[in-house]
């Protein structure tokens, strides 16, 4: 392989696994998504959390959810925030454990959801996305997960 070639294909890569997240939004909601994730980020880090998964992006109707799934240490803190476009507020956040009992619920914040969580168990999680008002057919939605 041409020394020219591996590093453009390892930055296609990058972007190939990166793109799922928010290729489905469109235009101009994955920038307003975008900037409300970043005003949050802004906010977060001064608490010394880092982003350590996200953004998961993606659309619903009111009365919908979506379900993330992910993997969580023990003794971590986590500071998830979900935001969603300006025709819906922000969305409902809850984390449940692998039986589907539900650990923790977000509080909403001046227009996003934040959670704050210390899990009991390193191992598999899902926090649940829903979606309490949409004024039309389809909101869209994103979340970052923070630790610290």
């Amino acid at each position: 392989m041409r020394a020219w070639k591996a590093p453009i294909l390892a930055l296609f890569a990058v972007f190939a696994l990166a793109a799922p997240a928010v290729a489905q939004v469109p235009d101009p909601f994955a920038r307003e998504l975008a900037q409300k994730l970043a005003r949050a980020e802004a906010i977060v880090s001064e608490g010394a959390y880092v982003r350590g998964a996200g953004p998961f992006a993606g659309g619903m109707g009111a009365g919908e959810s979506m379900r993330i799934p992910l993997t969580l240490r023990a003794g971590e803190v986590y500071r998830i925030v979900g935001v969603c476009d300006v025709r819906c507020g922000a969305p409902d956040l809850r984390l449940a454990n692998a039986e589907g009992a539900q650990i923790a619920q977000a509080a909403p914040a001046a227009g996003a959801a934040v959670m704050d969580v210390r899990v009991p168990f390193t191992g598999a999680y899902e926090v649940e996305v829903s979606m309490p008002r949409c004024g039309t057919g389809e909101c869209w939605y994103a979340v970052n997960v923070y630790s610290r």
